[in-house]
């Protein structure tokens, strides 16, 4: 049994609630019920409310989005984990999905800066920009580190050529899957490589220890150190923030409530929020009904966005699944960690040398031997991820007027904060604020000093804040974990053992955002059999070229928010 939410910034009124009640008891009938509001979720609802499909959306929480929901704390509002995203050039996944509805007008995006959407700040101090194009990166940690370039070109054309294959992969199966078998001479590094690890590659082309520190900088954004982090995962972010980095315009909030109202404004769609659901009735090969305490919700089909794996165990009970189900279903989770909110007043961000980029902090040249150790709860010299999400866009749509947001992150262990959570909440609490004390401690000594005086609001999120808030299984930031076994052949796919339950999330698809937009547009093709939300898939060069191009322009960069 999970812990209740101790507080929420959304719960609905009365009000709404009676709405709900009321609109429940109509007695409508659904085409397509879809448990979870995720951004695989919407993206699926919305594509099929467009179509003309009747979609009910089940929600457990007050608010749609998992990871992309917002929560507010006083004067400013935080997106809950995501901080970056990709896809959103002309022509890409983002950008195609969003055309098809008739919001690319609605939902636009800002690109991070060229000059390195990630800055990477190394022990001892130097600092590296991670640009678009993988040629200026080899630039930059050949400046940083003499006589790394062989190697780091070496490596980045391996990173490249995975990408590239992987963006060639039919549209309606994960990476790794066995339709490559049928033109293995297309995915031939692909088949070569998809069971090495990150830190394997780093050893075959013999990369220094500094540039192996750049390069596995941003592992926070992965869930897994080099030793374990798969390297098709890898190639596939690093590849896809290289096509160009992007933040929405107007916030993750507004993306998210954007698309909400698109499903709903549909006849006969609705969302259910405050509505947990209980239990996944099955007869025989089919789902017959989905329980929400002592609501019944029917529809010809079932779409499932919470985790699979807990899905199967707790919504329909493991016995019923089919043993040679089961192994696909017993992916170890992803590690998560702490994040700190803060709300500041007072001060400038970009004085201290903060802008349209994220800043990643490493106090250790190894990033495994840095995650190991804060596992076992030493944050003494802790690596630490840093956004400044109200620079990355001229919209002020998430602060007071002066106000400015920063949020830190680095990586903990869910048993140790759960057990503690679980024994005595007074000791959680008391550890939750040490490590977030330790990573402002970070950001104090290395890059604004004095920044606890400008701080208005604080909220510091764990791993268990995950679990009780989103439904993650042990506070999971990618579902299944980022390591060559869940991204390889027989992972786990849409599929399911009953004809008209599907699952559609980050472990039955991709993460992160690109990654669960795309889920979504892909389990909407394999459903419909309508391709034409696809496209022609972008060359490398051509994205890298149109965000050089677009970031030379933009008009808000050198823009300061004023001060009180």
């Amino acid at each position: 049994m999970r812990s209740p939410k101790l507080h929420s910034t959304g719960a609905l009124t009365p009000a709404e609630l009676a709405r709900q009640e009321r609109r429940y008891a109509q007695g409508h009938r659904y085409d397509d019920v879809i448990i979870g509001t995720g951004v695989s979720a919407l993206t699926l609802g919305a594509l099929l409310a467009n179509a003309g499909r009747r979609v009910c959306l089940i929600e457990a929480h007050d608010t749609a989005g998992g990871y992309a929901h917002t929560f507010s704390m006083g004067a400013y509002s935080f997106c809950a984990q995501v901080h970056y995203v990709w896809g959103c050039g002309p022509g890409d996944t983002v950008d195609l999905f969003l055309r098809r509805l008739g919001l690319q007008d609605t939902l636009t995006f800002e690109l991070m800066d060229p000059a390195g959407y990630d800055r990477v700040t190394l022990p001892g101090g130097a600092r590296v920009r991670i640009p678009y194009g993988f040629d200026r990166l080899a630039d930059n940690i050949e400046s940083s580190a003499p006589g790394s370039r062989p190697g780091v070109e070496r490596f980045l054309a391996l990173v490249r050529r995975i990408h590239s294959e992987q963006r060639l992969l039919p549209s309606d199966l994960p990476l790794g899957a066995v339709g490559a078998l049928a033109h293995g001479w297309r995915f031939r590094t692909l088949l070569r490589y998809r069971n090495r690890t990150l830190a394997e590659a780093f050893d075959e082309f013999g990369l220094s220890r500094e540039a192996r520190a750049i390069l596995s900088a941003n592992a926070g954004d992965f869930g897994e150190p080099p030793a374990t982090l798969s390297l098709m995962a890898y190639a596939g972010l690093m590849g896809g923030y290289n096509r160009g980095a992007y933040y929405p315009t107007r916030h993750f909030g507004h993306y998210v409530d954007t698309l909400i109202r698109f499903i709903t404004a549909h006849d006969g769609c609705h969302a259910y929020f405050e509505t947990e659901v209980s239990g996944i009735e099955v007869e025989g090969r089919r789902v017959v009904a989905v329980r929400a305490g002592t609501k019944v919700f029917r529809a010809e089909r079932y779409i499932c966005n919470a985790d699979p794996q807990w899905a199967a165990r707790e919504l329909i009970s493991w016995r019923q699944v089919p043993r040679r189900w089961r192994k696909s279903l017993s992916y170890p989770y992803s590690p998560s960690g702490i994040v700190v909110y803060l709300g500041l007043r007072g001060i400038d961000l970009r004085e201290y040398g903060f802008g349209r980029h994220n800043t990643w902090h490493l106090s250790d040249w190894s990033m495994d031997r840095a995650w190991r150790r804060q596992e076992h709860g030493d944050f003494s010299d802790p690596w630490a991820f840093v956004s400044t999400a109200s620079l990355q866009t001229p919209h002020r749509g998430t602060t007071p007027p002066g106000g400015q947001i920063m949020e830190i992150a680095t990586n903990a262990d869910f048993g140790r904060l759960r057990g503690l959570k679980d024994a005595d909440r007074r000791a959680y609490r008391r550890e939750k604020h040490r490590v977030g004390n330790a990573i402002i401690d970070l950001v104090e000594r290395h890059y604004v000093p004095g920044l606890r005086k400008h701080i208005a609001v604080k909220v510091v999120g764990s791993p268990t804040t995950n679990e009780d808030y989103v439904r993650a299984p042990r506070g999971n930031a990618y579902g299944s974990s980022r390591t060559r076994a869940n991204v390889n052949l027989g992972r786990l796919r849409p599929e399911t053992p009953w004809e008209n339950l599907w699952w559609c999330n980050a472990s039955s698809g991709f993460p992160g955002f690109f990654g669960t937009t795309a889920t979504g547009v892909r389990l909407y093709t394999r459903l419909t059999g309508d391709r034409s939300v696809l496209g022609p898939v972008p060359s490398d060069r051509a994205m890298i070229d149109h965000a050089s191009a677009e970031g030379a322009g933009s008009s808000h960069r050198d823009e300061r928010v004023p001060t009180p």
